[in-house]
């Protein structure tokens, strides 16, 4: 026994005397009864020391010094610690039901059994250790990749607090332990070197960026190369020069290469008519005039801007057809405007998801075009607030549609971030499961909090009191909302970690030295 409940106590909560010998730690899990004599679990919220004999607030320092020292025995055995509980619910085997009927006054309250929370937090054969509670390090918490995967989850934190290493954490288990397909979308190269927890690299497949063109749709393709949203007239030409070389058979590099062609010949034909073919692949004519020339000549240089600084994004065969089932798919997008990493990542989404529903209707054809979709996806996206602002674009909307639809066809997203109040409030708010790391903005808890409704006041102050390595879980994956120390993913085993600004520094002033010697040798 740690106390004795005292004071109001309800269903939700209650207070505590504790024997001085036995003091719980914040956050420890404790047990006792309500009124119908049920075992009830709860997590201690507070811990506070109080003394009736040096209470008063107008004791001066001298007078606390001068008193103390004299009768210091007297004032010790009048300590009295109090804790205060959050109820978590009655315990019913390996479950844990709300809580209807108040707790008991004067009931004892005793540490939960480490047998117990080990049954409430176990990981068996469906599930991933994320970690270990904060307040015991003997028990273990997993996370059901079920619930996981197709009701999506969220990764959330200040920068610095361990986003990265709880991501690698859980990819390397999902990939070693149950063969997944992961797709990683990694808008800085971070993971390219990524190596698994064995050691080994084998089953890692970092992805050439690679588009066939000649697969996007028009406007596609037009945000693509830069053409911008409201340049009506230069993406009505773009449009049409695309379906003709679509048309042709054009692909991959030569694909754009035969629209530049066009949109040459187009330019050369001011005040007579051209051909072109619609998306149907009709004939049809139209007379470029004078007007069309200043439109023209901007999707000229668009496109050969293009093709300076990224032809090398042109293929016959793209990067769906290069991904592998059963591997950690790292799809590499440093070296991208942010405009061209989500015109991208757009093309991912809506293919895998389209070939899924497509499979998962018996079409075997669509793994030829992305071999993944055989077996289920989960799609990890890094920087997510990058690819899913507040602010409508493709890949929100294809977001969305696989935060709802997903479900159905085995199609996971994992949103990582370290601004939360910068991402679409829809998606957020369907990644059921939330790991939540240290996050210090109130504007940012205030955002996580409302986009999850088990995140409740006290867990919001939790948050702000995590240290390095440790969150909050709460959602579906887990049976209770619980605090945990992340396990630390291997030194050097991915490209998440703090660059050395220091050891950089005094490695180009020693280089400086060197050179400065050698000249005064010469």
């Amino acid at each position: 026994m740690i106390g004795l409940v005292f004071g109001r106590a309800t269903t939700s909560s209650f207070s505590f005397t504790v024997n001085p010998e036995n003091i719980p730690k914040f956050g420890e899990f404790v047990v006792t009864e309500n009124r119908d004599g049920e075992d009830v679990l709860g997590v201690v919220k507070e811990v506070a020391n109080l003394n009736k004999l040096i209470e008063n607030e107008e004791f001066s320092f001298e007078y606390m010094l001068k008193h103390v020292g004299f009768s210091r025995s007297l004032i010790e055995m009048n300590d009295i610690v109090i804790a205060t509980a959050r109820v978590l619910g009655v315990v019913d085997g390996n479950d844990v039901r709300p809580n209807r009927i108040p707790i008991k006054p004067s009931s004892e309250v005793r540490l939960a059994d480490s047998s117990l929370l080990q049954r409430l937090f176990r990981c068996n054969e469906n599930s991933i250790v994320i970690g270990n509670l904060i307040a015991r390090n003997d028990v273990e918490v997993g996370l059901d990749v079920r619930e996981l995967v197709l009701r999506h989850f969220a990764i959330l934190s200040i920068t610095g607090s361990g986003k990265s290493n709880t991501a690698c954490v859980m990819i390397d288990q999902i990939v070693r332990k149950f063969n997944g397909t992961v797709v990683l979308i990694d808008p800085h190269g971070e993971y390219v070197n990524f190596t698994f927890s064995d050691g080994t690299h084998k089953r890692r497949n970092v992805l050439p960026i690679g588009i066939r063109p000649e697969t996007l749709e028009p406007w596609e393709f037009a945000s693509l190369i830069g053409v911008s949203r409201d340049a009506n007239v230069q993406r009505l030409h773009l449009e049409r020069i695309f379906t003709t070389a679509k048309y042709e058979g054009y692909s991959g590099r030569r694909f754009v290469e035969r629209i530049l062609e066009i949109v040459e010949s187009w330019i050369e034909s001011i005040d007579r008519e051209v051909v072109f073919y619609d998306y149907r692949g009709n004939k049809k004519l139209t007379t470029i005039s004078r007007r069309d020339l200043d439109s023209l000549l901007r999707v000229r240089d668009y496109i050969m801007r293009f093709m300076s600084n990224h032809s090398d994004l042109l293929t016959e065969e793209d990067m769906l057809a290069n991904m592998k089932t059963g591997y950690l798919n790292v799809v590499n997008l440093s070296g991208f405007d942010e405009n061209q990493m989500r015109i991208i990542v757009s093309y991912i989404l809506r293919n895998i998801l389209r070939g899924r529903i497509r499979f998962k209707k018996g079409d075997l054809s669509s793994r030829n075009v992305c071999p993944i979709v055989e077996a289920p996806v989960l799609i990890v996206i890094e920087e997510g607030h990058i690819f899913a602002p507040k602010e409508d674009n493709e890949v929100v909307r294809w977001l969305s549609r696989i935060a709802r639809e997903g479900r159905k066809f085995g199609v996971g997203i994992g949103i990582i971030s370290q601004r939360p109040k910068k991402i679409n409030d829809d998606i957020l708010s369907q990644c059921n499961t939330k790991i939540v790391l240290k996050i210090v903005e109130p504007n940012d808890q205030r955002y996580v909090q409302n986009a999850s409704e088990q995140i409740s006041e006290d867990l919001l102050n939790d948050i702000a009191s995590l240290g390095r390595g440790e969150a909050v879980i709460v959602g579906s994956a887990v049976k209770l909302p619980v605090a945990v120390k992340i396990k630390k993913y291997p030194e050097g085993y991915y490209g998440g970690g703090d660059i050395d600004v220091v050891g950089e520094w005094r490695k180009v002033n020693d280089r400086s030295k060197v050179f400065k010697d050698l000249n005064l040798i010469v």
